[in-house]
């Protein structure tokens, strides 16, 4: 199974007075997205399955990414994607995901849990994993008794710039 994690973009800061999932896309996270979108375009990388965490910001990202993309499929809420998902978690979502046939989705979510499910893959620590907002980074997953994958790529936000 090939994985793409897109860790969302970036939201407004914390406050009392918004609760933590309606955090929407700040202004530097609508740049973010648009730079994504343009990466993907020019890159050919288009989703088959898109998944996202029903938080504001996940969705918003989601969303403007595949109103960008030519091709690419509705967004699928996932509550599974939510902050705090474990890798072992993960790992029964995505393999009722290969259960349909699925083989390349993209999720949409949240860190920590991208860096600990990749660790968990991996088979290394998450502390030596850094996930950056508005990211793509590429697994070929073997879902087995023992999970693991291999890291096909990784492009934070910054490196995705396609010209002026």
């Amino acid at each position: 199974m090939q994985i793409t994690l897109l860790r969302h973009a970036a939201a407004v800061d914390r406050s009392l007075s918004l609760p933590d999932p309606q955090r929407a896309l700040s202004e530097k996270g609508e740049k973010q997205l648009k730079r994504l979108s343009a990466f993907c375009l020019l890159n050919d990388l288009i989703p088959s399955n898109l998944f996202a965490s029903p938080l504001l910001r996940a969705q918003q990202t989601a969303q403007g990414l595949q109103q960008r993309l030519p091709g690419c499929p509705a967004v699928q809420t996932a509550d599974w994607l939510i902050i705090h998902t474990t890798p072992p978690q993960f790992f029964r979502a995505l393999g009722k995901l290969a259960e349909q046939g699925l083989d390349d989705i993209w999720l949409v979510g949240h860190e920590p849990d991208f860096s600990e499910l990749i660790a968990a893959l991996l088979q290394t620590e998450s502390a030596s994993i850094v996930i950056k907002k508005a990211s793509l980074t590429r697994l070929e997953v073997e879902l087995s008794a023992r999970p693991s994958a291999k890291l096909l790529w990784s492009v934070p936000s910054s490196l995705m710039a396609v010209g002026s």
